[in-house]
């Protein structure tokens, strides 16, 4: 309103607008007032006038209420009349109704008791149904005398009607398996037995059954001879006689919807089995061959039943009850407490099987195979052992079969595929045994493969109650287990083979070496040699993830291996050990290459491999570099072996002091000297892993967990190459320890100080071409 100076020209104009909107505002202030008070004052008023309302609603409900009661009695009044009348018109409805079907059922029954009388069954059977139909309506009406004698009069009739009946077939019955009399009338005899009932269909069925059965039962139950064994394809061709005379003879009798031959058939199997059962109880003399002569018949006689009343379909009715009866095992289960004796015949052949194949050879170079035949044939075998025992039962013998093969799987896998692994001896391996071992890793992992679709087989062809007992898990370790003992195999194999070159790296005089070289011979000599054998194993193991595992696992046995080595090369100059350092790096080189050996295209090879090689390697350094360090001042010793070994073991160090050579009076004052500076770092470890693998069982290291042959290897890692130059006290400095970085000052400044003699010293000189002067650049070392 007033936003600068120049508006205080306005002030009077602003105030008049106030003073006008104060008015404005107090008048709307005494209407609003004057609103509140008069409302105050109706309030009581509206609210007594509510009420009156309330009431009088009331009161005209009430009234319509009242109304609405006399209206309902009116209306009662006049509709009774109407109501008594509609209820008499209704009972005389059903009054009439039941006279009128009382009458047809006395009708009916007469005419039936005529129709029957005179054996016309056709008329008969729809004379049965309607009287049937009309009793049903009267059961109400029993308690009503002439009704419950009626209704007793149809009972009795339909017994003597059927007793009449079952007399015509018994009499119609000739000698040859026919109908002597007219085979229409037992045909239309038969519909009346339909309306009757199904307690009655199969009373008659099951006599006709036991007609034609009685034959077979005075044959084969008579005579132990003609029961026996021998005659088991007799009992099958009776059958077969008796269903082509049904066909022949009684099909156009009985209704197809009955399916009589099939019923019959099925009280035949049930007698069979028993009859089965019994003579295989009394034969003593019991063979494979006349056991599986026997139980082939029979399956082969089931299949043919089922076959023969599963393409009769079309007579059936849509009922769950109507479904065609399966016939399989319905007699052959007899024969399986006894199946035993084939599942032995069986196991027989699977032993000689296994004989055999210790001593079979490898495949030649021309075959594409590249597991052992036998792996081939076994599971062959398997698979054609499996389908013949599944014909014959998939219940408690399919079961023994299963143990069976588990069993004979663990005995391949143990005694032919690690007992075909070459003996440990203490020469080098040759070309036929690295691909007898190769092969052997080939035929374990094909195995393992396989035993898991045999043991998914298994699952699906048996039955359902030993389904869950069925697991191969164990005869998958067996495998796994050989894939790790070929594996030993493989390492120490090419251990003894490049153990010459070992043999010459101790032969060297480390102690009078003056300056250092290019890489020794023996590096030479190993690397070809492993070479040569690392390519064909290549080549002849099919699956990478094992070669992988073989290459891990010759890494950490050759580091230690090497190692050791060491001790035997003892007396270790300085100069010696810088030479080793060159040697390892040219190893290291050699090693990295293992994966890609033997490859047209090499390509980098895996990051957890690159790790394990640097993990490896890097321990033998950490040894050569404390043995590089001068033992004058042996200050500069000590400190240099709690920085880079990294413990406080007298006996390792003195390990160390043996490897330099020292005499037995330095390593005295060497040693009180570690005593004494060990109580400085109270935080070391008692013993360091770098020094425990001089005592190291290279089996131990070579000896794979059983997972990880089974667990695919990462295929990411971060690489850690190191790019290490060739000179030795560079890649000393270069590859201290992280862990010292946060040691003391002092600590740090002894440790240059005890290189700098040894970068100042006469080999080093030498080395760098005699001069007595250091270089800035070794200086800045």
């Amino acid at each position: 309103m007033l936003p600068n100076e120049q508006a205080l020209a306005s002030v009077d104009v602003t105030a008049k607008k106030l003073q006008a909107k104060m008015r404005q505002l107090s008048g709307e202030i005494k209407e609003l007032s004057r609103i509140q008070t008069d409302s105050g004052q109706r309030g009581p008023e509206e609210v007594a006038e509510a009420k009156k309302a309330i009431e009088e609603l009331f009161d005209r409900i009430r009234q319509i209420k009242e109304k609405a009661s006399q209206s309902e009695t009116m209306v009662q009044e006049i509709t009774q009349d109407i109501k008594s009348l509609d209820y008499a018109k209704k009972h005389l409805t059903i009054s009439i109704t039941a006279l009128k079907r009382l009458q047809m059922l006395v009708t009916a029954l007469d005419q039936l008791k005529v129709m029957a009388q005179m054996k016309q069954y056709k008329e008969t059977s729809q004379l049965l149904q309607a009287v049937l139909q009309l009793s049903s309506y009267f059961k109400t009406y029993k308690s009503i005398k002439r009704i419950a004698e009626l209704s007793s009069s149809v009972n009795t009739f339909q017994n003597d009607l059927k007793k009449q009946i079952f007399e015509d077939f018994e009499s119609s019955f000739a000698i040859d398996g026919g109908f002597s009399s007219q085979t229409t009338l037992l045909a239309n005899a038969c519909l009346v037995i339909d309306i009757m009932g199904l307690d009655v269909r199969s009373q008659l069925m099951k006599w006709y059954c036991e007609k034609q059965l009685n034959d077979y039962k005075k044959i084969f139950r008579g005579n132990e001879e003609i029961a026996s064994l021998e005659n088991t394809s007799r009992r099958y061709a009776w059958l077969k006689r008796v269903l082509k005379n049904y066909d022949e003879k009684h099909a156009s009798v009985f209704p197809t919807n009955w399916r009589l031959s099939e019923f019959l058939s099925i009280q035949f199997c049930e007698i069979d089995r028993e009859d089965l059962v019994k003579t295989l109880v009394k034969n003593n003399e019991l063979d494979v061959k006349t056991l599986l002569k026997n139980l082939q018949l029979t399956i082969e006689f089931e299949n043919q039943l089922t076959n023969r009343f599963s393409n009769t379909d079309k007579y059936r009715s849509s009922s769950a009850d109507n479904t065609p009866h399966n016939f399989n095992k319905t007699i052959s289960t007899a024969f399986e407490p006894y199946l035993g004796l084939y599942i032995e015949a069986e196991d027989s052949t699977l032993s000689g099987m296994i004989n055999s194949y210790h001593t079979e050879t490898v495949p030649d170079e021309d075959v594409s195979s590249s597991v052992l035949q036998s792996s081939i044939d076994l599971f062959y075998f398997y698979r054609e052992t499996l389908a013949n025992c599944a014909k014959l039962s998939t219940r408690q013998p399919f079961y023994d079969l299963c143990n069976m093969f588990a069993k004979w799987l663990r005995v391949y896998a143990s005694e032919v595929l690690i007992g075909r692994l070459p003996k440990e001896e203490r020469r080098a391996i040759t070309r036929d045994e690295l691909k007898l071992i190769c092969f052997i890793i080939n035929t374990a992992d094909y195995c393992y493969v396989t035993t898991s679709q045999l043991e998914d087989k298994l699952k699906d062809t048996i039955d359902e109650e030993y389904k869950e007992k069925i697991n191969f898990d164990e005869e998958r370790n067996h495998f796994l287990n050989v894939v790790a003992t070929s594996v030993r195999a493989l390492i120490r194999g090419i251990e003894l083979s490049y153990e010459p070159a070992l043999v010459a790296m101790t032969k060297l005089l480390w102690s009078n070496l003056d300056s250092v070289g290019d890489q020794s011979e023996y590096v030479t000599l190993f690397n070809r040699t492993v070479l040569s054998c690392v390519v064909g194993v290549h080549k002849d193991i099919t699956n990478n993830r094992y070669f992988r595992t073989f290459c891990d696992k010759f890494v950490e046995s050759f580091v230690i291996k090497f190692i050791n080595n060491l001790i035997k090369c003892k007396p270790i100059s300085e100069v010696g050990a810088e030479q080793m350092l060159l040697d390892v790096h040219a190893l290291k080189t050699s090693l990295l290459e293992m994966p890609t050996m033997g490859m047209e295209s090499p390509i980098p090879p895996p990051p957890t491999f690159i790790k394990i090689v640097n993990k490896g390697i890097s321990k033998v350094e950490t040894i050569l570099k404390t043995v590089l360090t001068p033992h004058d001042p042996p200050e500069g010793l000590v400190e240099n072996y709690i920085l880079l070994i990294a413990d406080k073991n007298i006996s390792n160090f003195q390990k160390i002091l043996d490897i330099k050579g020292l005499k037995k009076n330095e390593q005295q004052q060497l040693t009180e000297i570690f005593q004494q500076k060990i109580l400085e770092h109270p935080k070391l470890p008692e013993s360091s892993s770098i020094m425990s693998s001089l005592t190291s069982s290279v089996t131990s290291i070579t000896s794979a967990p059983l997972s990880q042959f089974i667990t695919p290897l990462p295929t990411s890692f971060p690489t850690l190459l190191n790019n290490v130059p060739l000179a030795a006290a560079e890649r000393i400095t270069s590859m201290t320890p992280s862990s010292f970085a946060d040691r003391s000052g002092s600590a740090a400044t002894k440790f240059n100080e005890s290189f700098k003699k040894v970068l100042s010293s006469r080999n080093w000189r030498k080395k760098n071409g005699g001069s007595d002067g250091m270089k800035k650049e070794d200086n800045k070392v």
